[in-house]
């Protein structure tokens, strides 16, 4: 069962993201913003990190700074994002995330992902 923290300020989004990777048989976490994110990392320790990239308090950019600089950085972090250009993109990778994904997305989209970047 693999562990997915999933850190995103939209409510119905983070709920329903964690409603459908329950069903598939993953154990979830939530966090409203990154700062809250920050915590749960220790508390969960997550397999992969699904982390939405406009939230208040602490955005998904910084979440991610502050995340490679701790001692869970090995635990890889997917953006989830509105922003649509390829700077953001290209920014969100520099950071080191191991992908960035626009919303809307598919659920197909974001297991695929998962399953790629974390084995069973």
């Amino acid at each position: 069962m693999k562990k997915v923290l999933i850190i995103d300020d939209e409510v119905n989004l983070r709920e329903t993201i964690a409603e459908m990777l329950s069903y598939t048989g993953h154990h979830v976490c939530l966090a409203k913003d990154g700062i809250e994110g920050l915590t749960k990392v220790v508390e969960f320790q997550p397999d992969i990190i699904i982390c939405d990239v406009m939230m208040p308090e602490l955005d998904g950019y910084g979440f991610v700074e502050k995340h490679k600089s701790s001692q869970y950085a090995d635990v890889p972090v997917v953006l989830l994002t509105a922003k649509v250009e390829q700077k953001d993109e290209e920014y969100g990778l520099s950071l080191g995330v191991k992908a960035y994904i626009r919303k809307p997305f598919t659920f197909k989209d974001l297991q695929e992902k998962i399953n790629l970047f974390v084995k069973s």
